[in-house]
């Protein structure tokens, strides 16, 4: 297992972190920072952010990383040739973990625009780390 660890593009893991912090960065801030702030209550983006605790933009990269190394692993042990199995593959890894174990939590909590919110985000940047480790 360790030399499957050690063959793995770990440039192609760095940059497919960044591309996916730009995702969520993006997502939250940019296109649904408002919405995403009124699904959790707040009046508006500003106060959310306040009440955010620093230690949640860590939490963050590190699932991010753990997201493009668990992708790379599973392209690698899948035997992910091209773009077109890469995709294949995000689109059971979307539907099969990230949409499976969220939506759960959100309809208990009974928060369906911050569910398709959330769960968007994680869909698009598994799409998008993909598609790097998949061409790099």
């Amino acid at each position: 297992m360790l030399a499957l660890i050690g063959s793995l593009d770990w440039v192609a893991i760095l940059v497919a972190i960044g591309v996916g912090q730009v995702v969520s960065t993006v997502w939250f801030v940019v296109l649904f920072g408002e919405p995403w702030a009124r699904a959790y209550g707040a009046a508006d983006k500003k106060q959310h952010a306040k009440e955010i605790p620093p230690y949640t933009y860590a939490v963050q990269v590190l699932c991010t990383a753990f997201m493009a190394f668990t992708l790379a692993l599973f392209f690698r042990l899948l035997g992910v040739r091209n773009l077109e199995e890469a995709l294949l593959v995000v689109a059971f890894v979307a539907l099969g973990f990230c949409v499976a174990t969220g939506l759960p939590g959100y309809a208990f909590l009974k928060r369906w625009k911050a569910a398709g919110i959330a769960l968007g985000c994680q869909v698009v940047m598994l799409v998008a780390m993909g598609v790097v480790l998949a061409v790099m």
